[in-house]
């Protein structure tokens, strides 16, 4: 038994499949596969490095069982197709190897399937499938099912699990819920039905409660199918957690596993809840899990929601809210993340920040993705492990931000020497300052994670307070340089930005107390407004003025629409508004329409962006005949823009 989590190392037994602990990853899109929508060498690799991080199981997701009626995007997998079983089969070896269970979700878009749309532009359909008539708001009629469609659906499911057994998956998933095809029937809000499908939950559970029994007839005795719902659909018209225990508890009966997630992803406002955003508290959908668990007496209960913390995941197994925790993003952030745990080097897993980088990716570039580890995306080389150097050399990295932090570990990973010089006494660079948003302390920490590993490598030598100059460099003469000097905060000519009310982000760390009620914040990219959503959390009064038409124009899709919805609960703005002074009286602008307003303030926030130090960093990498510019300083973005360069830097080398 594991000392410090017993709970959470205690197997489980699920049908006829012992899980080894209580940690199950919860299913997740296979990205950039092969034009055939097979799961590719790359997908493979995915999860497989997963698997070795010591998870109880590994979910291939959105495997598609009827993709003429059934798939809703353009990366789905095609589960009905024949010729996928090869793929099938070297996926679930590259998962069982590692004393992993693999398990499928199985899948079905429902109304939202089958009919061309911006994420399936190929699909031919001219109408789609669904519980009930209706006209969705995109114009596209959906039908009602009849039964000998909703047979022939349940015969789909029954015939890509049986093929996916037989390639040696030993789990599976029913994605019932998200506002998919099965939670459409679940839910009342859609499913309007008067006949034996329709009214009752008992009389909606009647299609699911099919499409089971077919998959367990498809399949030997025993086979776990786990069912993932919705255990509130969270919008109006949708079931309540009251009704979700009700489906839980008649589910019960069919199935070995209830796996209890949260609302709608194609109600755009529940992004933040089925894939939790860092504006909420980690774990924020476990009470869901554990209200359904007092229901459901028969199987075990699975919980997921943000959680990303070991004591938390023991906690909820400790105190009985779910029997597994379900780790997904942190488990794409540090695929070793099951394994850290039980070795007890909490303090070396890399935690997930709940950027959404990885779900935007999807979006952008049907990639698989993380904002702050590298690996995602190139498994195939990961699984195998940095190649060490054959010709170990002495490399400078100039910068102690998450750029210059990644280069320098990464070189050192391969057996270079490293000298890492920050101009300040701290490292961390730009992140530092996310310390002082409230729910932003997940970057922070990461920035702490990178401090504590370059701490452990005996090939880094760490130098605070000194600032590379060309000088230095030929000084210390390295074989390379790695230039990640950041950039400076942009100072607007508006008169009156001396006073002394003005303040900067990184002015944060002086306290709280400097900050007075009425607050004005000067730029309303994703820094100003990610400010102003944790001042307003925090009493004060707040206004953003901003030049451009829209704010937080520079966020990630899916982050935006959490953000929005966050500054919507009570920040006030101008956009495309100028300002042109700062006085006594406050903040004075020109509206969009040309009109002028004064705005009292006790402080005002500059956030007007970053201007890179081009001319000093091209001074730098001038002194050195081998040498890279990452990060800010080439230009201002992101954290995973720094990431992503120093390590590719330090990889280099």
């Amino acid at each position: 038994m594991h000392e410090k989590y017993p709970h959470l190392f205690q197997p489980l037994k699920v049908g006829n499949v012992v899980l080894k602990n209580r940690i199950m990853t919860p299913p997740m899109s296979p990205q950039n596969h092969p034009s055939d929508h097979f799961i590719g060498p790359n997908n493979t690799a995915f999860y497989e490095l997963r698997a070795k991080g010591g998870f109880a199981n590994i979910t291939v997701g959105d495997v598609i069982v009827d993709t003429v009626h059934g798939k809703a995007h353009s990366f789905q997998v095609h589960g009905d197709d024949p010729g996928i079983a090869p793929s099938f089969a070297r996926t679930a070896r590259a998962i069982k190897r590692h004393d992993c269970v693999p398990c499928m979700e199985l899948s079905h878009a429902g109304k939202y399937g089958g009919v061309p749309c911006l994420s399936n532009p190929t699909a031919t359909g001219k109408f789609s499938y669904g519980p009930s008539d209706e006209v969705m708001a995109n114009g596209i009629q959906v039908k009602a099912m009849d039964e000998e469609m909703m047979k022939h659906i349940a015969q789909c499911f029954a015939d890509t699990a049986r093929m996916a057994y037989e390639a040696g998956f030993e789990m599976f998933i029913l994605h019932g819920g998200h506002g998919w095809m099965i939670n459409q029937f679940l839910s009342p809000a859609c499913n309007r039905r008067t006949d034996q499908y329709g009214g009752s939950t008992e009389n909606r559970c009647r299609f699911p409660i099919m499409i089971i029994q077919a998959i367990r007839a498809a399949l030997p005795k025993g086979t776990p199918i786990d069912f993932r719902m919705s255990g509130a659909e969270l919008y109006e018209g949708g079931y309540d957690i009251e009704e979700g225990c009700r489906i839980a508890e008649v589910l019960q009966d069919y199935v070995d596993m209830i796996h209890v997630s949260a609302g709608n992803h194609e109600v755009l406002a529940h992004i933040g809840r089925t894939h939790p955003l860092n504006f909420l508290p980690h774990g924020v959908n476990v009470y869901l899990a554990a209200e359904i668990k007092k229901h459901v007496t028969k199987v075990p209960v699975a919980c997921v929601g943000g959680i990303n913390d070991p004591a938390m995941a023991e906690e909820i197994i400790a105190s009985g809210k779910a029997d597994v925790v379900c780790v997904g993003r942190a488990s794409i952030c540090d695929p070793q993340w099951a394994n850290k745990v039980r070795q007890g080097r909490e303090d070396d897993i890399r935690k997930c920040v709940r950027c959404l980088s990885c779900l935007n990716q999807v979006k952008v570039s049907r990639a698989n993705w993380c904002a702050l580890n590298m690996d995602i995306g190139e498994e195939l080389k990961a699984l195998s492990g940095p190649v060490p150097t054959v010709a170990p050399k002495r490399v400078l990295v100039a910068g102690g931000g998450p750029g210059g932090m990644n280069a320098a570990l990464a070189a050192a990973e391969r057996g270079h020497d490293v000298i890492l010089c920050e101009a300040t006494g701290e490292l961390g660079g730009q992140i530092l300052c996310e310390k002082y948003i409230g729910f932003k302390d997940d970057f922070y920490d990461y920035s702490q994670w990178l401090v504590r590993q370059l701490k452990k490598k005996d090939n880094v030598e760490i130098r605070l307070n000194t600032t590379v100059t060309p000088e230095l460099v030929r000084e210390i003469a390295p074989d390379a340089l790695v230039c990640a000097i950041g950039a400076r905060a942009v100072t607007p000519p508006i008169p009156g930005i001396d006073r002394p009310e003005v303040i900067y982000p990184q002015d944060l760390k002086r306290g709280e107390d400097m900050v007075g009620q009425r607050v004005v914040i000067i730029g309303g990219g994703l820094a100003g407004c990610d400010t102003a959503v944790d001042f307003h959390r925090k009493g004060k009064d707040v206004t953003i003025v901003e030049m451009k038409d829209a704010l937080a124009a520079d966020a990630e899709m899916f982050y935006r629409v959490g953000l929005m919805l966050e500054l919507d609960k009570g920040v006030k703005s101008y956009c495309g508004a100028t300002v042109k002074a700062i006085t006594d009286a406050g903040v004075e602008l020109t509206d969009k329409d040309g009109n002028t307003v004064v705005l009292p303030a006790d402080t005002v926030l500059v956030a007007a962006g970053l201007k890179s130090l081009e001319e000093e960093s091209l001074a730098i990498v001038d002194a050195c005949d081998r040498s890279w510019r990452v990060g800010d300083c080439v230009r201002p973005g992101l954290v995973r823009n720094a990431v992503q360069g120093g390590h590719y830097a330090g990889m280099d080398i």
